[in-house]
């Protein structure tokens, strides 16, 4: 079954590759964390748009504190390797993040996607985190359309401590590492379709509210200038296989 989120990709030869290793422990320095999460607003600016648009959003997307959040309860399942308050900023800046890529699928914009704001810019990390999503906006152009995107619900986001061996697997597909991540739910319903100029739509994808996918994005939370704090992807798996362990979901 094909998963309702494109961005939410099992790479198979990370399963495979998983049952052949060693299970080595490891150890985790805890992250550095500010006295104070960083606000969300960001104050007014005439060349805001410019500079977004120069690291490819355009449209201009709203400021931070304009932007929809989606809702879904933020947990910390690192038993103690970090902070409470850290996993909620974690959580929230995952939220920021999400509304970003939910607005650049919604207006077409795939060089959000590439341009390295969101997310490693490298060729491993686009097409295991946006390869399903940029195929369905060029589908979308291609066709002289435009591509409509309900996004599905996220009831659950929990900061999760990676193993060593899992970040191997990592490297090893050239995928950058790091040694938390957040494991997230996404429910249906969610919908994806191709609308043309004289109003028919074609779709994509469609699943209703029974459809359950879960997968663990990796990363590090980074304030972007423009954007505000953002939780910064190197990449995502499905929670399956050896995954499904460290996912907890």
């Amino acid at each position: 079954m094909r998963l309702f989120r494109s961005r939410l990709r099992l790479l198979v030869v990370l399963i495979l590759g998983l049952s052949a290793c060693e299970g080595a422990s490891s150890g985790h320095t805890p992250p550095k964390v500010p006295s104070s999460a960083p606000s969300v607003a960001v104050s007014a600016d005439p060349q805001r748009c410019a500079r977004l648009a120069k690291r490819g959003f355009t449209p201009c997307p709203p400021t931070p504190d304009k932007m929809a959040l989606p809702s879904t309860t933020i947990r910390n399942a690192t038993n103690g390797a970090i902070s409470d308050a850290t996993a909620q900023q974690w959580g929230r800046a995952f939220q920021l993040t999400e509304a970003y890529y939910r607005w650049a699928m919604q207006n077409g914009d795939r060089s959000a996607l590439t341009s390295g704001t969101l997310a490693d810019p490298s060729l491993q990390a686009v097409g295991n985190l946006f390869g399903g999503d940029l195929k369905d906006i060029d589908r979308a152009t291609q066709a002289g359309g435009v591509l409509v995107y309900q996004p599905p619900l996220t009831p659950i986001t929990q900061v999760v401590v990676i193993p060593a061996d899992l970040q191997d697997a990592m490297k090893r597909q050239g995928l950058m590492a790091s040694a938390y991540g957040l494991a997230v739910r996404f429910t249906g319903p969610t919908r994806r379709s191709i609308k043309t100029g004289d109003g028919k739509e074609t779709e994509i994808l469609v699943k209703d509210s029974s459809a359950v996918a879960d997968g663990l994005y990796w990363g590090e939370l980074r304030m972007v200038p423009d954007l505000g704090p953002i939780w910064f992807e190197f990449g995502n798996y499905g929670c399956q296989g050896s995954v499904l362990n460290v996912c907890q979901l």
